[in-house]
């Protein structure tokens, strides 16, 4: 009895063991991956609020919404929370993801920039030129200039890849700009910013667009 209870006792010790050698042990401090959710929202948190810090009478949002109906590549901002596609969470370039959310908050901060250069009031409408593409192309301009002049690795990926941003926004309506004229306004900001300087750059383009016709 005695025998036979000691050979259970060894069997079920050397079954313990091998089984702890054969469970995968995950280092303390290994990465567990992020979702795509998860990701954009680090991006967001890590690479695009701290763009808008010195903007102190704004409050930047910081809570997500997500349309998972959207299968476009969207975005938008407003006071209380930033909402994204569905489309826009599963895109791989995270410079665009960048591009596009800077462009949402950029809208918010708009008003605030035009205080600083002296400008009152609303974005005034042009005789060719609506006031809705104005804020099109003022929030790609902070967009550009605060990326350009902050994160220049992801300025540099963004950069090399206009024809997909181009693409991306698409054709001219009552309210936005056409993809080829926002490309073009941007790099106007950037041939500027060779001959002046990055902030130069942004002042002589955002008080151009403000006063378009």
């Amino acid at each position: 009895m005695k025998k036979s209870f000691l050979i259970l006792f060894s069997f079920l010790m050397f079954a313990c063991e091998l089984n702890s050698t054969n469970e995968e042990i995950v280092p303390p401090n290994k990465e567990i991956p992020l979702t795509k959710l998860e990701s954009i929202i680090k991006l967001y948190n890590e690479s695009v609020f701290p763009l808008f810090k010195n903007y102190k009478n704004v409050v930047v949002p910081t809570d997500f919404k997500v349309d998972k109906d959207d299968l476009s590549i969207n975005a938008g901002a407003s006071f209380g929370h930033v909402e994204v596609s569905q489309g826009l969470i599963n895109v791989t370039k995270k410079h665009i993801q960048l591009f596009a959310l800077s462009h949402e908050v950029a809208h918010i901060v708009t008003i605030s920039q035009a205080k600083i250069f002296g400008l009152q009031g609303s974005i005034p409408k042009g005789a060719i030129t609506n006031d809705y593409k104005k804020a099109e192309y003022l929030a790609d301009l902070i967009a550009i200039h605060l990326i350009k002049s902050k994160l220049n690795k992801e300025f540099s990926l963004l950069s090399t890849d206009f024809p997909f941003l181009q693409n991306l926004l698409g054709n001219s309506t009552f309210t936005h700009p056409s993809g080829s004229d926002r490309i073009n306004d941007i790099q106007t900001y950037l041939e500027n910013s060779i001959s002046t300087n990055n902030d130069e750059s942004f002042k002589i383009n955002f008080l151009r667009i403000w006063k378009m016709e």
